[in-house]
């Protein structure tokens, strides 16, 4: 499965500007939301649902990459955004090192199927140390896109 089965270039963020976890997250959710993913007033539910989450256990996967997620009624369809910071945020990833890479994936609740695909597509696609790489080196959105359109 390709990650830009639900990952348009217009929901990509190629230099975040958050500082922590809560706004990275919020700047993804806002781009799911420009984009008419997500409606505006389901913002502070999903936001909530998403830092519960992270409480139980960080999406920081390591390697510089969080796949931060939560399933919810508020979408009709799974729907990625991808936002990268060269300089690294903090994100309490299991490895301990900062974060460049951020999937973030809001699914429909009786999705359980797709929702757990998109999950090992991006992370496996994440583990190849010169997709990273090329992720980190690129300057535009166009060209992330081409990367995440990859077959696994």
């Amino acid at each position: 499965m390709k990650v830009t089965k639900y990952l348009t270039r217009s929901q990509i963020n190629i230099e975040l500007q958050a500082k922590d976890k809560q706004s990275v997250i919020q700047s993804l959710v806002n781009i799911l939301v420009e984009q008419g993913r997500l409606p505006q007033d389901a913002v502070e539910g999903v936001m909530n649902a998403l830092m519960e989450r992270e409480a139980l256990t960080s999406t920081g996967l390591g390697y510089g990459v969080a796949l931060p997620h939560v399933k919810t009624n508020e979408v009709k369809e799974i729907s990625v955004a991808f936002g990268r910071s060269t300089k690294g945020i903090d994100f309490d990833a299991l490895d301990g090192n900062p974060v460049h890479f951020f999937f973030l994936i809001l699914a429909p609740t009786k999705d359980n199927e797709e929702y757990l695909k998109t999950l090992s597509s991006i992370s496996a696609l994440m583990k190849d140390e010169k997709i990273r790489s090329s992720l980190f080196a690129i300057q535009s959105a166009d060209e992330i896109y081409k990367i995440l359109d990859q077959p696994l």
